[in-house]
């Protein structure tokens, strides 16, 4: 019953937004895809719906094309779709690691990113003998999340910049930040991979119990991209709508911006990704070995 009085919620939205950014239903249209992030959980459709409807109709108002919302829950999914080319999505928001997969293999370009990088940070408990990323072995134990999340695929760049072969078996894979640090705190793991912000925080309330021993290159937050074949002049106007997003002050803007919980926008860049999509081969790489 939650759910079918979500989705009543989310399509009463939708007809009132619609009616409010005056964008005629004749007009071209422009589909957007949403996927939120495994951090999120695995949110239900109408959930999705209720936090970025905002946004998609914040666009339309600003760019004259009415922008419909498509909500990702299986990511995997709608990549082998975009890639195939057999999918409608021409406007897409999501994580960097599947806005850069999107932009080498489907044919998408970036339109803005969020202004906060994204970067890793090594923890290890205080009375540990490693001192930075120079002391890891091959057969040190490394708690992360799951291999193809961000943080661990930052963490691959890192330990190959510093030659660190690991052990099949030292990677810990776990699902939960907290997980993670309970890890290393009873000594199932050696290092633990977290957000650097994390990291700092929990250093700062623990100072006797942890300490960072290194940190990762960051990468790009969430990204808006757009298929190439939007018009040139079109990816122009969604990038102008996004930025002008940051300071908006209008009812919908900020309703958008609540649904986001992003940091704020800026013009993507292709170096950018390229730079993870390097990063992201490397730790496909070490995933082999």
């Amino acid at each position: 019953m939650s759910n079918f009085s979500g989705l009543i919620r989310s399509t009463t939205l939708a007809f009132g937004l619609i009616a409010a950014t005056g964008v005629s239903a004749q007009a071209p249209k422009l589909t957007l895809g949403v996927f939120p992030g495994v951090e999120s959980g695995q949110s239900e459709s109408f959930e999705i719906m209720d936090r970025f409807l905002p946004l998609a109709h914040y666009l339309s108002s600003k760019i004259g094309t009415q922008v419909l919302l498509l909500p990702v829950r299986v990511p995997g999914a709608a990549m082998k779709s975009m890639v195939q080319g057999d999918t409608s999505y021409k406007l897409f928001f999501g994580p960097p690691v599947f806005a850069s997969e999107a932009i080498k293999k489907a044919g998408f370009v970036p339109v803005v990113v969020e202004e906060e990088r994204i970067r890793g940070a090594f923890v290890v408990k205080q009375d540990s003998k490693v001192q930075s990323l120079k002391d890891f072995s091959p057969a040190t134990r490394i708690a992360m999340p799951s291999p193809d999340l961000l943080l661990s695929i930052l963490a691959d760049d890192a330990l190959a910049q510093h030659n660190i072969v690991l052990q099949p078996g030292a990677r810990m894979h776990m699902a939960a930040a907290e997980g993670i640090v309970l890890a290393v705190d009873n000594g199932i793991a050696d290092v633990a991979v977290i957000r650097d912000h994390f990291a700092h925080k929990l250093v700062s309330a623990q100072p006797t119990r942890f300490r960072i021993v290194g940190q990762t290159v960051d990468a790009p937050g969430f990204a808006l991209i757009a298929h190439k074949q939007v018009a040139e002049d079109m990816r122009a106007k969604v990038r102008r709508a996004a930025l002008a997003l940051n300071k908006d002050s209008s009812a919908l803007a900020v309703e958008a911006r609540t649904g986001l919980r992003t940091s704020p926008f800026v013009a993507g860049r292709d170096d950018e990704f390229l730079a993870l999509q390097r990063m992201m081969d490397t730790s496909a790489l070490a995933g082999l070995k």
